[in-house]
């Protein structure tokens, strides 16, 4: 079974993945009214691998809306074993959960709150990306015992898996580039319990289109996270056994200088201008941990680490750009960070309490209406804020 600490890339996906807008606008004020248009919903989704002993046995996904504070009766979805990640597609109506134990990739409609026959899709499915288009997903297959080693295509019309590409050992995070060509896989090698094999330290593009794979590209050991920022121009990878994170030029698929973070990087989330990526450090192999590290894009400098709850495994953040939502698997929490606050703060009595082993985290927004119906959620009073 896949350990907890080695393969986080879910956690891109999660991260990565990944935020998604709903096609919904916002409401409006009445005519003749000076009042602002009302701000959307936001609705994490995130998933539940299980706690203590019962780690990867967890089978579940979690919606809660968020824009009103906690939820005491937000919806649970059934999926497979050991979800691993969590994306949806850009119109904020479709969850697709890849589960690592089962095999499988779960689709959800959020509209109906119905779930679809789950999707083969390799051997240990470990991330998840939903092309920009919505018309495709792509899986990384992490494997197990034997490792794994491609990717595999699911169009989203047909819920159908076609035929996987092999990209090379131990596929872990992915992102689509934002123009849909262009796939990017962290290789992160042998890091599941049981796997034999070397750690991975590479990344490769895969063209989507004619399914070719680039030469690898060499970064820090055992990646697993990445992300894309600045319309697709720079690549971030967060290399867990490194304590590293590097950033890759794509057009040249020239790699930077590793930039150095406390612990073992394995998620991670963009700022919606680009001007900051986010790097969560699990800690619960290093001295240093359960933090958020925020880095300059532009300068690629380090700012100091923001102490997380323990063990934050998923990042996301709000569209408006306003919190970064940090998952904390060993609190059981979702915990936010205020990112508009001066300095920036992390706001532990605004905390969601979440059973079950949270683990990745994907968002959504929706008109509220929507949201509740959904979701079955039933918005509570909103916490208060620290300063």
């Amino acid at each position: 079974m896949k350990t907890p600490r080695g393969p986080v890339g879910a956690a891109v996906a999660i991260a990565l993945l990944v935020t998604a807008c709903g096609g919904k606008s916002p409401a409006t004020a009445p005519t003749g009214t000076t009042l602002p248009p009302l701000p959307p919903d936001v609705v994490a989704l995130v998933t539940l691998i299980g706690q203590g002993s019962a780690i990867g046995t967890g089978a579940s996904l979690y919606g809660v809306d968020l824009t009103s504070g906690a939820s005491t009766a937000a919806k649970s979805f059934a999926v497979g074993t050991f979800p691993d990640a969590v994306a949806a597609t850009p119109d904020g109506n479709l969850a697709l959960v890849a589960n690592y134990g089962a095999g499988t990739v779960t689709p959800i409609d959020l509209l109906t709150g119905k779930v679809r026959p789950a999707i083969q899709a390799g051997a240990g499915p470990a991330g998840v990306a939903v092309a920009p288009n919505g018309k495709m997903a792509y899986v990384t297959d992490a494997g197990s015992a034997p490792i794994g080693t491609t990717i595999t295509p699911i169009d989203l019309a047909t819920d159908k898996a076609m035929s996987p590409i092999t990209v090379g050992a131990g596929p872990q995070g992915i992102v689509i580039s934002p123009d849909g060509t262009t796939a990017w896989v962290s290789l992160a090698g042998a890091v599941v319990a049981g796997q034999s094999g070397s750690v991975g330290s590479s990344v490769v593009s895969v063209n989507l289109s004619t399914r070719a794979v680039s030469a690898p590209i060499p970064v820090g050991n055992a990646p697993l996270a990445v992300v894309l920022s600045n319309g697709g121009q720079t690549l971030w990878v967060a290399n867990a056994y490194s304590g590293s994170v590097t950033p890759i030029t794509t057009s040249t698929r020239v790699a930077g200088t590793p930039i150095a973070v406390e612990g073992a990087p394995d998620a991670l989330a963009v700022s919606p201008d680009s001007q900051t990526v986010f790097v969560a450090d699990e800690g619960s192999s290093v001295a240093k941990g359960n933090n958020v590290t925020p880095i300059s894009t532009s300068t690629l400098s380090v700012s100091a680490p923001l102490a997380v709850a323990k063990a934050p495994t998923g990042l996301a953040v709000t569209p408006d750009g306003s919190t970064l939502w940090v998952v904390s698997s060993g609190a059981g929490s979702l915990e936010p960070i205020n990112l508009a606050a001066k300095p920036v703060t992390v706001e532990t009595e605004g905390a969601v309490a979440i059973a079950g082993g949270p683990y990745a985290i994907a968002l959504v927004t929706e008109q509220h209406s929507v949201a509740v119906r959904s979701l079955g959620a039933v918005p509570a009073k909103k916490k208060t804020k620290t300063s």
